[in-house]
């Protein structure tokens, strides 16, 4: 490791791979201070870092490195090699005059046709970036356990609690037994007695309020499965789960963590919805049964064999099959 200060330079505006550009901006919070100097580097110079040796740029981000490997293996790469490889590939281009460029802020003058370009931008990268993170097996194992799942909790406090209660929604009305805990001592209550058929979800950007970490502590101690939907896979919440589903998002200027976060939270609620329904071959009768109950000819007479008629099966769900493993 070197004594020379991080020397991040000002260059000539080139444009980060987009899906790059979102891994960056989703994993910065959770590196460590000399990954983070990494990061920030290739942000500032995408180009430039291509052309750099792997001990080039530990030098230049007064690091070492062991710490650049670690820090490509961070964006998902194997090896600072095939980072390398994707910003050479790129090649660099310069922004066009209208490219909001990365790490572009709302800025207290913007007017509200720029603000809602910058919004547009940093919302599409949040949930391509999501969807980049998110481990597939992992997701399908908490499709299976929620699917067969006796009941689930729900955690998540503030903004998490609209995406914890969006959840809920969606899995009621495919029949399921999903519950949504907005307060602390509520979810507490609900917490404890869960058992092994049971499912218990937390959602926190951070992964550190208390409202959602410690219920879901309490439920894995229980005996439940318990999943964290986090943009902190180090944070208590993560420490706390047998599954997470990490999604992206960061704090800048107006916007606050919930906002950033929000996108990549919503897009793994849908997944696991979708996931689930396709599962339960009454789901889709549930559907239109439960569309109908709130439509305002609710309560017209319905032929025999119709969807929602007393013919029709009255539970989605199918024979519970057996939990699966939990992730070591």
């Amino acid at each position: 490791m070197t004594g020379r200060p991080c020397d991040i330079r000002p260059v000539p505006a080139t444009v980060i791979p987009p899906d790059l550009a979102a891994r960056v901006r989703a994993v910065l919070p959770s590196l460590s201070p000399a990954e983070a100097r990494i990061a920030r580097i290739i942000a500032f110079d995408p180009a430039g870092v291509a052309a750099l040796t792997v001990n080039k740029l530990a030098e230049r981000a007064a690091t070492s490195a062991a710490t650049v490997v670690r820090a490509a293996r961070s964006l998902g790469f194997e090896g600072y090699p095939q980072l390398r490889l994707a910003l050479a590939a790129h090649g660099g281009s310069v922004h066009s005059a209208d490219h909001v460029p990365l790490g572009a802020d709302i800025a207290e003058g913007d007017p509200a046709g720029l603000v809602l370009a910058k919004l547009a931008v940093f919302e599409s990268e949040q949930i391509r970036a999501t969807a980049e993170m998110v481990d597939p097996a992992a997701l399908d194992r908490v499709v299976a356990l929620i699917g067969a799942a006796r009941r689930i909790d729900v955690y998540g406090i503030g903004a998490s609690g609209l995406v914890a209660q969006d959840l809920t929604q969606k899995l009621t009305r495919i029949g399921l037994d999903c519950r949504a805990h907005i307060d602390h001592d509520a979810a507490m209550v609900s917490a404890c007695l869960l058992g092994p058929a049971d499912v218990a979800l937390g959602v926190s950007h951070s992964g550190e309020n208390t409202g959602a970490v410690k219920p879901l502590a309490l439920a894995r101690k229980a005996g439940a499965a318990t999943v964290a939907v986090t943009g902190a896979n180090r944070s208590p919440l993560a420490r706390n789960a047998d599954h997470v589903l990490a999604t992206a998002g960061r704090e800048f200027g107006f916007r606050s963590a919930a906002m950033a976060s929000r996108a990549g939270q919503l897009l793994i609620v849908d997944a696991i919805f979708v996931g689930v329904a396709q599962s339960l071959p009454g789901a889709l009768l549930a559907l239109p049964r439960t569309c109908d109950a709130l439509s305002p000819s609710a309560g017209r007479a319905r032929s025999p064999g119709s969807p929602g008629s007393p013919q029709s099966p009255r539970s989605p769900r199918s024979p519970r099959s057996p939990r699966s493993p939990r992730s070591p």
